[in-house]
């Protein structure tokens, strides 16, 4: 992969976009907490925080700045905790109206209830933080955009390696961590994109796209083993696995 080289300033005028964003996602969530804010939200913090990791160090180690990140993680993981709900009920939806819909459509809304509390305190706590904005002018004197092909390298080893790993063990936690880390390269190869997107960026998303729906899967198995007083989980699992079973591809990264 050929090294890539932008401007810190350019990384500081991204950052400070992917800032305003979340401070706009952060206000339509406080004021809905609806599946859509929930997910945009989740979304504005991940590019923030992909930015936030290829900055100068010196901005990186700025006070502010860490709090502000140290919060949005945690937020994240709140609305993230909100979104495996909405999945779940998601799949409800299709089950045929009876005792079993109704039972799990009730458990899950009071799931949701207290996992949007507690995003929504995570939400607040991070609002009332003031947004760490970059100056601008600040990057002149410091260094020339060589810490992101270093990320990016990094990065692109270490999906390289989970793929195959998984591919071979199809253990859970690698696949988590594949996961993730196909998302935060994705997010910055979008942030160094300059015209036709490299093809990379299709494997990415095709990745993503099927580890995310085996996920999805896990999670909705996990919540009606969870659910041992429902006297149909047993044959409300089996047919949900067998709906499922063989959906989706993967395509290597390298390919």
């Amino acid at each position: 992969m050929k090294p890539t080289r932008i401007a810190p300033q350019q990384l500081a005028r991204a950052f400070n976009r992917n800032l305003e964003t979340v401070d706009s996602r952060l206000g339509e969530f406080l004021k809905s907490g609806d599946t859509p804010t929930t997910a945009a939200l989740r979304k504005a913090i991940a590019r923030l925080r992909t930015t936030y990791s290829v900055l100068p160090r010196w901005a990186r180690k700025d006070p502010r700045t860490e709090r502000y990140l140290r919060a949005s993680k945690k937020l994240s993981r709140a609305v993230g905790d909100v979104r495996d709900i909405d999945t779940i009920a998601a799949w409800t939806m299709q089950l045929s109206e009876g005792k079993d819909q109704r039972s799990l459509i009730s458990d899950l809304g009071r799931l949701r209830g207290s996992k949007v509390r507690a995003a929504i305190l995570r939400a607040k706590k991070l609002r009332k933080l003031k947004s760490p904005f970059l100056d601008l002018g600040a990057f002149d004197e410091h260094e020339d955009g060589k810490r992101v092909d270093k990320v990016e390298g990094r990065l692109s080893k270490r999906v390289d390696k989970e793929f195959e790993e998984f591919l071979s063990t199809q253990e859970v936690v690698v696949m988590h961590s594949l996961r993730k880390d196909s998302k935060r390269l994705r997010h910055l190869l979008e942030l160094m994109e300059r015209g036709e997107a490299p093809p990379l960026l299709a494997r990415l998303r095709s990745i993503q796209d099927d580890l995310g729906a085996i996920r999805d899967h896990d999670l909705v198995i996990d919540y009606l083993r969870s659910r041992v007083r429902l006297t149909s989980t047993r044959s409300l699992i089996r047919d949900f696995v067998t709906k499922n079973r063989g959906q989706g591809h993967l395509v290597p990264v390298s390919a």
